[in-house]
C-alpha cells in the first residue's frame, strides 16, 4: 500500500479523548487502484499514555480496491 493523501480536517479533545477527523487516499500495490476515505481516529488516554486507538474508516473501499 502507498499512501497519496492525508488530510485532517478536524480534531476534538477533553481531559483522556481525542478524536481526528480527515481523509486518506492512498492505492493497493498489487492491484493499482485507489482508496479515497473518510476516517476518525478516537484515542483514548490513561495520564500521559495512548490507552486505545480506533480507527473507523470506509472498509468497503479498502475491499474493493483489494481486489483485481
Amino acid at each position: 500500500m502507498t499512501r497519496d493523501g492525508l488530510a485532517i480536517s478536524d480534531m476534538f479533545a477533553n481531559d483522556d479523548k481525542a478524536v481526528i477527523l480527515g481523509r486518506l487516499q492512498s492505492r493497493v500495490n498489487a492491484t493499482g487502484k485507489q482508496i479515497d476515505s473518510h476516517f476518525a481516529i478516537v484515542l483514548t488516554f490513561a495520564g500521559d499514555k495512548v490507552a486505545s486507538l480506533l480507527m473507523l474508516e470506509d472498509s468497503f473501499a479498502v475491499s474493493a480496491a483489494a481486489h483485481a
